[in-house]
């Protein structure tokens, strides 16, 4: 399975639980060059977005045939702890925590080698893309 840039499988997605996915972060990503030279990692707000995009994927497997585009509306709090550098495999595991009519809130983490690199509490703005607004 392939969505985003970096999501490859999915360990399980439960309707109101959440969803764990795994991915491995792209080795030659143009943007490692210049964070940092000599020293890539992967950007912080990068590690957000592949909990955004489990986040998304969970609402594909949970409710299919409804479109959805999230939105990070707000980051509450974030820990990074561990760098991600390019080819890391990972981990997603993100808790849902409340969700009513145009938005959702969650618990997350991304793991590397079973250790935490970094965990978020955050809300997204969920949008319903009409059916007559997809292009075939």
């Amino acid at each position: 399975m392939r969505h985003g840039w970096n999501i490859e499988k999915v360990f399980w997605a439960k309707k109101g639980k959440g969803i764990s996915a795994a991915g491995q972060i792209p080795p030659d990503e143009e943007f490692f060059q210049d964070h940092f030279p000599g020293f890539p990692v992967l950007p912080g707000v990068l590690a957000i977005e592949m909990l955004r995009q489990s986040a998304e994927l969970y609402f594909e497997i949970t409710e299919p045939g409804h479109r959805r585009q999230l939105s990070l509306k707000k980051i509450k709090s974030a820990k990074f702890s561990h760098y991600l550098k390019p080819g890391d495999a990972w981990q997603s595991e993100l808790e849902l925590i409340s969700e009513e009519e145009g938005k959702s809130v969650w618990n997350g983490r991304v793991l590397h080698q079973g250790r935490p690199a970094m965990a978020a509490a955050f809300e997204l703005t969920v949008a319903t893309i009409p059916e007559s607004a997809l292009v075939s």
